[in-house]
């Protein structure tokens, strides 16, 4: 394809959103910006964490465990927006006890390119036996690998936090 035929292209793609097929072109080419959240909750004196699982046609972790996050897109006014569109996709009925808390940015390769994940914690009430949690000092073999080091991160900067006192 001539250059001139590929920015012609490019210049009718709408921003935001992107086909998989496209998404994918481009996010091999650019570094991808990520909002994660790591939803976390105090049980028995524990740290528990809630994870989503891929769907098992994923094309990069198919059926794998994560935490919760978005591609940041350039229709995106702002993070709250971007946290709004998780909360409306994989966060939906988990109840809240404080906005997102900033723990740091994780610069990766991962399989489809490379990529700027902005990482946050989140606590929440304990969700019961509703969703799929985990005791944090004993993560599935099933979490991809490259979030296993951002979840603990995220605990770490959750178990220092100066909050009220745990239930």
């Amino acid at each position: 394809m001539e250059k001139s035929n590929l920015l012609g292209d490019l210049a009718l793609l709408e921003p935001g959103h992107l086909q998989t097929d496209v998404f994918e072109a481009v996010a091999r080419l650019v570094v991808t910006p990520t909002f994660v959240v790591v939803p976390l909750f105090k049980r028995g004196g524990n740290t528990h964490v809630y994870l989503t699982r891929r769907d098992s046609d994923d094309a990069h972790y198919a059926g794998l465990l994560h935490p919760p996050g978005k591609v940041i897109l350039s229709s995106d006014d702002s993070l709250d927006a971007v946290f709004e569109r998780l909360v409306l996709s994989e966060l939906n009925n988990l109840m809240w006890v404080e906005p997102p808390i900033f723990v740091a940015p994780f610069f990766d390769q991962i399989s489809r390119g490379r990529e700027l994940s902005l990482i946050y914690f989140c606590e929440i009430d304990d969700p019961g036996d509703e969703y799929e949690t985990f005791d944090c000092s004993s993560l599935p073999v099933d979490v991809i690998a490259n979030d296993i080091p951002r979840i603990q991160c995220a605990v770490e900067a959750f178990e220092t936090y100066p909050r009220r006192s745990w239930k």
